[in-house]
């Protein structure tokens, strides 16, 4: 009886041991090309579309056959996630945060929402909602309504938000240029912008917002012989934003010449921006932080930054390269 349980056992152990399959881990290293599927006729093949798409690299540059291992370049990020800055430049106000506008438009369907303002047209694909006509609570002051406009921001993942308001008694059938009053866009400005600080971001996303917004945003670093920027925005806000840029990005602006479109610059030698301009002249053993920042209008929408030293000035391709790409990353 012993016995009989002990082969049991053994019986058992060879049979469980014996229960494994084929290692299939290299199976790919013998798969050989095969002829496409044919369908049977009036049958059609529907192309396949990535689920995910992965966005296209930024800015790359082509290497000669013999290089040094350049170091890697530092985030740059002008708007921080969670910041919320209103901006003006002449008559123009609007509300810069992180984030596509498809992230931000239910933020804004929220806000709309909690200060009970009826909603009476939405274009998602275009990042506009419009209100109804409501009675501000003030004494004296007409009805009005308000247009809210989400663009995509200059730089990738932030979105730019534009406000217009509209009086009942001035109404004719179509929305104003500008705004009927504007302290009341002021005032709709601020408190919106001051409800998408206090709130937390949305996890919910609007598709249709999102399709007609460039997640590539309105800058690109084109690697030419030079190399420049290309920015997507009007002369008069491009000319202001760069020079914003350049006080940013650790520069300091010795002159300039709107007709020309020329800033001369040099490194600011107090800024934190600094240290990484002076690791790279010592690496190359260059001596020349002066620079002329020159802005071309190629179109009415359309802009060229370049960058060159100042005569009697050193530098080469790399410097320029990474001066362009420290400006690059403050432009908004």
């Amino acid at each position: 009886m012993l016995m009989s349980r002990v082969w049991v056992v053994i019986l058992t152990v060879l049979l469980v041991s014996g229960c494994t399959w084929r290692d299939r881990a290299n199976d790919y290293r013998q798969a050989q090309l095969s002829k496409p599927l044919v369908l049977p006729p009036g049958i059609e093949s529907t192309a396949l579309h990535d689920s995910y798409r992965v966005p296209g690299i930024e800015s790359h540059t082509v290497l000669p056959g013999k290089f040094a291992v350049p170091q890697p370049d530092p985030l740059i990020k002008d708007v921080e996630q969670g910041v919320v800055r209103i901006q003006k430049m002449g008559e123009d106000r609007w509300i810069l945060l992180d984030g596509s506008p498809g992230q931000i438009w239910p933020r804004l369907r929220g806000f709309l929402n909690l200060g009970g303002f009826p909603v009476a047209r939405t274009d998602a694909v275009n990042g506009i909602i419009e209100t109804g006509w409501v009675q501000p609570r003030s004494e004296g002051l007409p009805r009005e309504r308000f247009r809210f406009r989400i663009e995509q921001g200059v730089q990738r993942g932030t979105s730019e938000i534009y406000v217009l308001q509209s009086v009942v008694d001035n109404d004719q059938g179509h929305w104003p240029r500008g705004s009927f009053s504007e302290q009341r866009e002021q005032d709709m400005t601020m408190a919106l912008a001051q409800y998408l600080a206090d709130s937390e971001a949305a996890s919910s996303v609007s598709m249709l917002a999102e399709r007609n917004a460039e997640t590539g945003g309105k800058i690109f670093l084109v690697q030419g012989e030079p190399p420049y920027i290309r920015l997507l925005l009007p002369f008069e806000r491009a000319w202001a934003s760069l020079e914003n840029a350049l006080s940013k990005a650790g520069f300091v602006v010795d002159d300039r010449d709107r007709s020309q479109g020329r800033y001369w610059v040099t490194i600011d030698e107090e800024s934190d921006g600094a240290q990484w301009f002076r690791r790279l002249l010592k690496d190359k053993d260059l001596d020349g932080d002066a620079f002329i920042v020159q802005m071309i209008e190629v179109s009415p929408n359309e802009m060229q930054i370049r960058v060159v030293p100042q005569e009697g000035e050193q530098s080469d391709a790399d410097v320029i390269d990474r001066v362009l790409k420290q400006i690059k990353g403050f432009i908004s």
